[in-house]
């Protein structure tokens, strides 16, 4: 099995709304697994102001070379709630993917923005063209705490935070551990996999993803 060690994931914007026309704005979240392993993965959302919003959160495993949807909207008449989100997953990297949907009743078609994605190593350096930059000799200082110890700010119960921070430390001390686990899913206010798709499919004119 690969080794890369915890990834996260920093969505640059993420937007639920709603109107009394039937217009909606959603985001769609998905993470693939292109390793044989299975892997745990977290997701939790700030707002814009970057305090955590409690609505929505969600950690599972996803069993090797599988993808998974995450899906966040709000049916309140009216709302609006934009922010930023992080996913994280270990023991190895996944492909994720972000798009916000724009569901314009007035004109029966959907429109899709594509999310800029940030990934960052488990002490919050970036990966990528920024990792073939000299590091600094201390750690940073991140302002955006890792997924995982956000779950009991973002809402979770106590016990959920704690299963959380266990499924993790597993993942990243014991690899393969997960592979032969129970499958475990647990989300609040979110939609997943099948049941995103049938969601987006009520509306009209949603292009192909």
């Amino acid at each position: 099995m690969a080794w890369f060690g915890t990834r996260t994931y920093v969505g640059a914007s993420w937007t639920v709304w709603a109107a009394a026309d039937g217009s909606m704005t959603w985001t769609e979240i998905t993470a693939t697994n292109p390793f044989a392993n299975t892997i745990a993965l977290a997701l939790s959302f700030r707002d814009a102001n970057g305090a955590p919003d409690t609505r929505f959160l969600a950690t599972r495993t996803l069993a090797g070379l599988a993808q998974t949807t995450f899906l966040v909207r709000n049916l309140t008449v009216p709302n609006s709630t934009t922010g930023w989100f992080t996913l994280t997953a270990s023991p190895t990297p996944i492909v994720p993917m972000a798009v916000i949907y724009w569901a314009l009743a007035t004109k029966n078609q959907t429109e899709v923005y594509t999310v800029p994605i940030e990934q960052l190593d488990a002490d919050g350096f970036p990966i990528g063209d920024a990792a073939a930059q000299p590091r600094p000799p201390a750690k940073l200082e991140w302002h955006r705490p890792l997924a995982t110890e956000l779950m009991a700010a973002a809402g979770a119960s106590d016990e959920h935070a704690r299963a959380v921070l266990e499924f993790f430390r597993a993942a990243q001390s014991e690899p393969g551990s997960l592979d032969a686990a129970e499958p475990f899913t647990y989300a609040v206010g979110l939609l997943l996999d099948d049941e995103a798709a049938e969601f987006r499919s009520g509306f009209g004119g949603v292009p192909e993803r």
